[in-house]
């Protein structure tokens, strides 16, 4: 048991380490503040508590989230804008209670999941739980429940908001029903403040903490500390995009992608859309044309920028018809071809490959019994029954990922391809997984 608390210990630590050392306000303080190794990432947002039905406070900003949580006993909710913080709120919590939990043995261990896989309106929350920590950690099944039943885990769930809109009631219902059968010491859910309200139904947590929208003198100071001042100086006078940069996300985006952002453009944008839009442009440009510490490629061998856009917007609609969030290699499938060809090409080629090598197989094996006559006849007989039926080891993989490369979807090397977009900020990557770096850039992407 020890050995499987000290495993997901160590995986959710360096779980954390990595999504917050690819966190966009990171990249600003290592390119710009030049930091290194860079400061703690303190919040730069505002944060309103609510407890029941009293008024609602703002936190002190000496006071962190996990004494929030503390003062919560472990339950509660935390609601903001997309690309408001929630996500880096959530990391900041669940890396302060690992530390907590490597000083004190029998401290609870902090485990994140994303809703985003809740697909199924009959799921029952227990068995979701167990899936999700066993897929995500390689922890055992006997183990994990084990755990729950023994209040040894505190579960951190981000992404309520991305519940599809047709199951989140009964997802919200299940979860309030952990209150009940398993009752565990910690619980914090994550999701947009938009999503929430229109909810009829209210999750059974002791607090709410609401992340505010950032106020002008935080952006300035934001931008001064990150030796942005010609920025500032475009954006003080400029109200819609003031009001964009109210948005931690966007502001991060901003202060990194500044030398693609024409500001006389971009003020003439007269939609809120259409200038978050021109800013996640600006971004995936200058991500993928700065220079780049991680030699993924040689100079000659990197992919051009309309390829690594082409391959990521591929990706991003493929993830999103399977609602998911997260990415293997592994999850490469033929259901992701395109049914005009693609997928009748890919089934002829397996079935035409499988059918030749037991053929010849056979044909060998019975040539030694028969005669060459019927060696052959018997051996096409055999390859067609075995072949049809059973195939090759592998030979399916190697199939989809040739007709994938040929038909521009993926390169050939598409693990080193997904490890470049992490090096650029455009994917985040936690072991052999890939998720976009934001949600509103895996949407931009899926657009495309």
């Amino acid at each position: 048991m020890q050995r499987n608390r000290d495993k997901l210990l160590n995986t959710v630590k360096r779980e954390v380490l990595q999504l917050r050392s690819q966190s966009l306000h990171h990249a600003v303080i290592v390119n710009l503040v030049r930091q290194r190794p860079p400061q703690q990432l303190k919040r730069s947002w505002d944060i309103e508590v609510k407890v029941g039905k009293r008024p609602s406070f703002q936190l002190p900003a000496k006071i962190s989230i996990i004494q929030v949580f503390d003062r919560m006993k472990g339950k509660l909710l935390i609601l903001g804008n997309p690309g408001g913080g929630k996500t880096t709120t959530l990391l900041e919590l669940a890396r302060k209670l690992v530390i907590r939990a490597e000083k004190e043995p029998k401290t609870s261990i902090p485990v994140l999941l994303d809703l985003s896989t809740w697909q199924d309106k009959n799921q029952d929350i227990s068995d979701w739980l167990v899936n999700q920590i066993k897929f995500k950690y390689k922890i055992p099944e006997k183990v994990i429940s084990n755990w729950l039943e023994n209040q040894q885990l505190s579960l951190l769930i981000d992404g309520f908001d991305r519940v599809s809109p047709e199951l989140s009631k009964n997802c919200l219902e299940e979860i309030n029903k952990l209150s009940v059968y398993l009752q565990p010491k910690d619980l914090v859910i994550c999701s947009s403040f938009a999503t929430y309200k229109n909810c009829r139904t209210k999750f059974k947590l002791n607090a709410a903490v609401l992340l505010q929208s950032l106020t002008t003198g935080q952006i300035q100071d934001y931008l001064l500390a990150a030796s942005s001042r010609e920025l500032w100086h475009y954006l003080q006078d400029e109200p819609e995009l003031l009001n964009l940069a109210e948005i931690p996300l966007m502001l991060s985006m901003m202060t990194l992608a500044y030398e693609e952002i024409l500001i006389a453009a971009w003020r003439r944008i007269t939609s809120q859309q259409g200038r978050e839009k021109y800013l996640l442009n600006a971004y995936i440009r200058r991500q993928l044309g700065r220079e780049n510490n991680y030699n993924w490629y040689s100079k000659s061998q990197e992919p051009l920028p309309e390829q690594t856009r082409r391959w990521l917007a591929w990706l991003a609609q493929r993830m999103a018809a399977d609602n998911s969030q997260e990415f293997t290699i592994e999850k490469l499938r033929p259901a992701w071809l395109d049914s005009n060809g693609e997928l009748q090409a890919y089934q002829l080629i397996v079935n035409l490959i499988s059918v030749l090598f037991w053929g010849f197989i056979f044909g060998f094996i019975f040539t030694l019994v028969f005669d060459l006559y019927q060696g052959l006849i018997l051996g096409a007989i055999g390859g067609v029954i075995i072949g049809m039926f059973f195939g090759l080891p592998g030979l399916k993989n190697f199939v989809l990922r040739i007709i994938l490369f040929f038909n521009g979807h993926i390169p050939w090397n598409y693990r080193r391809f997904l490890n470049y977009a992490a090096s650029r900020l455009l994917l985040q990557r936690v072991g052999d997984r890939y998720q976009f770096i934001h949600h509103l850039l895996y949407k931009h992407f899926t657009e495309m």
